[in-house]
């Protein structure tokens, strides 16, 4: 470290709360532990707000929405506000939060303007995005190959790609955790199928009823675990009582043990329709436990097909029924492609350097 601390300003708005928002929340408490200093601007009335005034981090808050880079004095107030906090560096989440905060800190003459990009959709080929893209941002960080291909595809005329870095997200692979403590303890021979991520369209938790309905069907002894909360948490309680399976799917809501959760499994089924680096995939695989998920997106970056998981076509859930009802599943050791990967310390190191480079 040089004699100046150095300041990283994390700048996510998204109220909902995220594998981006826990990234952001994670990695700046990490380079505090570094020695940096870490300044978190969230939306008002967001999770990550919450959880990171806990952590005791330096927390800020703006109104901003998708349009609010045409308001010359909201990007003046942002500039003014990195200017005063001296940020070295800022890493920003949301579209809106690159069109506006990102032109600010180009005002402000922030040295670092790095988008994190976390989801694999396509890149719009507009001006403004040309804009941002080459004249205002140093980097782009993408969380998965599949990413970085949907920025480049059908823009390779114009896209920086020299810019961008490949940081997958990762865990702590040195925790450990008492495997005897868990959240739901299994009746019998009953097999105990678990899934977590925000209800929603997404992250296809209907096809886990689907799953269940052939598993009921088949008269297997199961129990299909639902972590999260969501917009469709009442849609899939109904589709649940409707398909009488309200004794062998539970919707838990959000949980906070989550390492009792992961203990409480037999295997984790992810029937996610896209992903950047699904958070809870590495997780489960981290807790050496069967994973399942759909063979699409970015999701075979993260298992090894029949290596450390198993993945199927989407929409598959026959195949997934027989998978389960067969017990092809056993629990695996972490592989060293997943601790190349995902090692979480390793992947802090990448940003670090990535900070670093021909500024700091």
């Amino acid at each position: 470290m040089s004699e100046k601390q150095k300041t990283v300003c994390f700048f996510n708005t998204n109220k909902a709360w995220g594998g981006g928002e826990k990234w952001h929340m994670t990695t700046a408490k990490e380079l505090e532990r570094r020695g940096y200093k870490s300044i978190v601007v969230a939306h008002q009335y967001s999770q990550l707000r919450d959880k990171a005034i806990k952590e005791r981090l330096n927390v800020y808050s703006f109104r901003i929405g998708n349009l609010s880079f045409l308001n010359p004095i909201k990007i003046l107030t942002i500039a003014i506000f990195l200017k005063v906090k001296k940020v070295d560096a800022i890493i920003l989440n949301l579209p809106a939060d690159l069109k506006l905060a990102g032109i600010a800190a180009k005002i402000a003459g922030v040295k670092k303007i790095i988008y994190r990009r976390g989801m694999p959709h396509p890149l719009s080929n507009t001006w403004l995005n040309r804009f941002l893209f080459l004249r205002i941002l140093t980097d782009v960080v993408v969380n998965s190959e599949e990413i970085g291909r949907n920025l480049k595809n059908g823009n390779e005329d114009w896209f920086p790609a020299e810019k961008m870095t490949l940081i997958y997200n990762g865990v702590d692979l040195t925790k450990t955790y008492d495997k005897e403590k868990k959240l739901y303890h299994k009746k019998g021979d009953e097999v105990v199928i678990g899934n977590a991520g925000r209800l929603t369209e997404q992250k296809g938790q209907k096809y886990l009823v689907e799953v269940a309905e052939i598993l009921k069907k088949e008269g297997m002894n199961f129990i299909i675990l639902i972590a999260g909360e969501g917009e469709l948490h009442q849609s899939l309680q109904k589709l649940i009582d409707e398909k009488g399976l309200k004794d062998h799917v539970k919707l838990l809501g959000h949980v906070d043990d989550m390492a009792g959760f992961m203990n409480s499994l037999d295997v984790f089924v992810f029937p996610s329709l896209f992903e950047g680096s699904a958070n809870t995939l590495i997780e489960a695989l981290s807790f050496e436990i069967s994973t399942i998920a759909f063979n699409v997106s970015s999701n075979p970056e993260v298992i090894q097909d029949n290596i450390d998981g198993k993945l199927f076509d989407l929409g598959e859930t026959s195949q997934i029924a027989e998978h389960i009802l067969n017990k092809s599943y056993t629990h695996t050791k972490v592989s060293q492609t997943f601790k190349e990967k995902f090692d979480s310390q390793k992947n802090y190191n990448q940003l670090i350097n990535l900070l670093s480079k021909n500024i700091f």
